[in-house]
């Protein structure tokens, strides 16, 4: 995977959309301004070849995605990562969904229709009759709710879960521990939580009942919210609005709604986590199997409920495919022979290795910032090439460099740390906490190569956190660029000492840097900052370690990386929905980002999401841009755009910035 808080409804008039890698697909990569609200893409048949020549599936009934890495789980309630989540949005359905590419424009789905009241507090949602979930029991109010209720009580800082807390429970709410223990002393302690006083852990459980309320017999469900929430449908749409059966959850050792035994889930991880590896929705996919490190495998689901289109020719019924395969190959080699041979339909292609497959494409569609859609498709080359290339869009995903303040050591050591001290064979676990040692950091990347070497080019360095088209980026914030002269002055100007006494810059240091194995943008990040390094002062030396998904994620959550070279993909389009994972929320936690740092800029923060304004919004935000180039918690990368491969056989696909993966599957069919 994660991620935040939002604005008023007034501001939700989300103006410019983008996307790219988070995590597995791995990462929020970075973005570009949009233009206006997206039209309708041309579907890519409307551009045939040169020659006419037809490309067709040697198997039309099946799409096979080769990707790298695999997801944690498949828990909507605990999903906080693009891998997940990509299953997650075609096994499961949402309340509301969005309106085809349109990002910020909502759909009903699973609700047939709803009503928002004048204050903007009371959301009532009409479901649709006759939805089933893909075990053939029929869904009711009262699994919606249940869903929603679950979510809130499981909890836990490295869930979605904050999303929800702060529309209903007030500003600043990021756990529903914070109910039960208003001074924050329950945060991800199930055992602490286990614990609490009964009458309060009940009294939790039956308020958050009291603002999602399910009315089986009028088939709607009524929510409210602790003050006016603009984003609130956005947040609904997303994978963790997902709707699960009662039953089904009950039945394969999961929350029953009892509000006597709530606080035993409570800040449930993967690892213990029961839905983890299954799945059951009202979607038009279900998970058949999930082969780790090898495929996962789902199937269409032959009795899917749908009879109207959820946009304008959209599809109804069963899905066109049959089969999805999405196969984890992180070595690259492998991915090109499989879209050389036709053997993948789509595949993650680095930046690095688009001159590899680039003269296989025999059509090219361009994204066109002032009309916010892809111009018609048109033949490449000589229109032979069997692959489609869609290009230029967006994107809302972004990678950075991530500063452990704090690092953690547990029993048995911390490899990442070599030594563990300060004597030129590894670091001190408070080695970022040196201010000077985090901006020479800065001051020794360099993020013209990163553009050129990393994004081929296609990309600029971005001002801070936010990403173009919202309050809170300007470009003339201040920012970072590569100075070795400066990298070396503030390393020398470190605190920093060796037990005999000897600064920083004479005795050098050594430490591990972990990137996810098969993320080849990641890994050139950590090699530019390595070579860099070591052209200041060869005594500092970086080795680079590359981890499979899973474990990369764990180190992250446990603090025990130095830095962590990672990204994110937004939840909403919205600069709340950045600053709270890089500062007080998913990163700043994972780089134990010192109490007092979270206090002072989730005071700004909270401020900024209050705002309605978004002038006044840009100025509070422009403050907070100041504190954080001045604290340098992170190595802010570069924005870019988009490309997606797929063969010209496939037809369907279109580019929404917020979804989760490659696509929605159901809008998909081959030739």
């Amino acid at each position: 995977m994660r991620n935040k808080l939002f604005v008023f409804a007034s501001l939700l008039i989300l103006a410019s959309m983008l996307l790219a890698a988070c995590q597995p697909a791995a990462t929020p990569a970075a973005t570009e301004p949009q233009g206006p609200a997206a039209t309708e893409a041309p579907a890519a048949t409307e551009a045939p070849a040169a020659t006419g020549t037809e490309f067709k599936s040697k198997d039309p009934t099946t799409l096979v995605y080769a990707t790298i890495g695999e997801p944690e789980g498949f828990d909507p309630a605990l999903c906080y990562e693009t891998a997940g989540g990509e299953i997650i949005q075609n096994v499961y359905e949402t309340l509301v969904f969005y309106n085809k590419e349109k990002a910020s424009e909502f759909v009903p789905s699973l609700a047939k229709e709803y009503t928002i009241s004048e204050d903007g507090k009371t959301y009532t949602f009409t479901l649709n009759s006759g939805v089933t979930f893909s075990d053939g029991t029929t869904m009711t109010a009262t699994d919606v709710a249940f869903s929603l209720w679950r979510g809130l009580l499981q909890g836990g800082t490295a869930s979605p879960q904050w999303l929800f807390t702060e529309p209903f429970f007030g500003i600043g709410i990021d756990d529903i521990s914070l109910l039960v223990d208003p001074e924050g002393g329950l945060y991800d302690d199930t055992e602490k939580m286990k614990a609490a006083d009964p009458a309060t852990l009940k009294a939790t459980c039956e308020k958050v009942k009291s603002v999602i309320v399910p009315d089986d017999a009028a088939n709607t469900v009524t929510m409210t919210l602790s003050q006016s929430w603009g984003p609130f449908l956005a947040t609904l749409a997303q994978s963790w609005g997902s709707i699960m059966s009662q039953k089904w959850v009950a039945a394969n050792g999961g929350w029953d709604g009892s509000c006597d035994t709530w606080q035993n889930y409570y800040a449930i991880t993967s690892e213990n986590d029961p839905f983890t590896s299954i799945a059951m929705g009202t979607g038009p996919f279900k998970l058949d199997s999930w082969t780790k490190g090898q495929e996962i495998v789902l199937t269409r689901n032959d009795t899917y409920w749908r009879t109207t289109p959820l946009w304008e020719g959209a599809p109804t019924g069963p899905a066109a495919l049959e089969r999805i395969v999405i196969k984890s190959i992180d070595e690259w080699g492998t991915r090109f022979a499989m879209m050389q041979a036709g053997d993948a339909d789509f595949a993650v292609v680095p930046r690095a290795n688009v001159t590899q497959i680039d003269p296989l494409v025999g059509e090219k569609c361009v994204y066109n910032n002032e009309t916010g859609t892809f111009d018609p498709c048109a033949a490449e080359g000589d229109g032979t090439g069997a692959l489609r290339l869609w290009i230029g869009h967006p994107l809302t995903t972004r990678t950075d460099v991530f500063l452990n303040f704090n690092i953690a050591v547990p029993e048995g050591g911390n490899p990442y740390l070599g030594s563990g001290k300060l004597d030129g064979n590894g670091v001190p676990a408070n080695f970022f906490s040196d201010a000077h040692v985090r901006k020479a950091f800065n001051y020794c990347f360099d993020f013209d190569t990163y553009i050129a070497d990393a994004l081929a080019g296609e990309g600029f360095q971005s001002t801070g956190i936010a990403i173009p088209g919202m309050p809170g980026y300007n470009n003339d914030d201040p920012m970072y660029s590569f100075d070795p002269a400066k990298c070396e002055e503030e390393f020398k100007a470190s605190e920093l000492k060796s037990e005999d006494g000897k600064s920083l810059w004479d005795t050098g240091f050594r430490m591990q840097v972990a990137y996810n194995t098969g993320n080849t943008t990641r890994q050139t990040v950590a090699e530019i900052l390595a070579n860099n390094l070591a052209a200041v002062n060869e005594k500092f030396q970086i080795e680079i370690v590359g981890l499979p998904w899973a474990a990369f994620l764990r180190a992250q959550r446990a603090q025990t990386l130095p830095l962590f070279i990672s990204g994110w993909q937004e939840d909403i389009h919205d600069p709340h929905n950045w600053y709270v994972p890089y500062i007080t929320g998913t990163y700043g936690r994972r780089q134990s980002m010192p109490e007092e740092y979270i206090k002072e800029f989730g005071d700004i923060i909270n401020a900024g999401v209050a705002e309605s304004d978004p002038a006044k919004r840009n100025e509070i935000y422009k403050q907070l841009n100041q504190k954080v180039y001045d604290l340098a918690p992170d190595i802010i990368l570069a924005i870019s755009t988009g490309r997606h491969y797929e063969q010209r056989w496939v037809n369907g696909w279109f580019y929404n910035p917020i979804f989760p993966g490659q696509a929605y599957y159901y809008s998909l069919s081959k030739n």
